[in-house]
């Protein structure tokens, strides 16, 4: 096929394309230009990302990363929606009340997700700290302070370090990019906010 003929096809094409994103909806909007009486149609396509990655174990990273980010996603926004609920009701009631209130609601969550949390596997978990983190703007030995007290963030890091968590560390973009990426292809599947 010569170099004519293929460019003509890609007009083809490209007329056929835009036919079809016109017929199915997608937003259009119509520009005069201003040297002519002619209208010109422009449309506006949604943003694709491309992945590309050189290597298989890059793709490997990218596919097991995007796995244990779904699997987590739910308790993450679970955890996120507790921590905001939480904060309201101590600064909206008395200190013993605030108290009962965190052992009832802590009894009740261990009920529902004692046993399914105990199935994560540690590179899961290790998912789920930094999304907490990521979500909640604190480290997560910093929750388990603000909500449990001192000595019990200090024994929960003794055993985090013991399968090779930090629950200090603070969550960083930059060093998590693989995180990022997978987050932003997720997109409004992903939807932590708590509104």
């Amino acid at each position: 096929m010569n170099a004519s003929l293929r460019s003509l096809w890609g007009f083809v094409i490209l007329i056929i394309a835009a036919h079809n994103l016109s017929a199915q909806g997608f937003k259009k909007d119509t520009v005069l230009a201003t040297t002519t009486a002619d209208t010109m149609q422009t449309y506006y396509l949604p943003e694709v990302d491309i992945v590309n990655f050189k290597t298989s174990d890059e793709w490997r990273e990218y596919y097991q990363t995007m796995s244990r980010v779904k699997k987590v996603m739910p308790y993450v926004k679970i955890a996120n929606q507790l921590y905001v609920e939480l904060q309201a009701k101590e600064e909206n009631s008395k200190r013993k009340e605030y108290r009962h209130y965190r052992k009832d609601l802590e009894k009740e969550m261990r009920t529902k997700f004692e046993k399914e949390l105990r199935n994560l596997s540690i590179s899961q978990g290790k998912v789920l700290v930094k999304l907490i983190n990521r979500e909640t703007g604190n480290n997560c030995y910093k929750i388990i302070k603000d909500v449990k007290g001192g000595f019990n963030a200090m024994i929960w890091q003794m055993v985090a370090k013991r399968y090779d968590y930090n629950l200090k560390e603070n969550y960083n973009p930059k060093n998590e990019k693989m995180i990022e990426l997978v987050i932003k292809q997720l997109g409004k599947d992903y939807n932590v906010s708590v509104q």
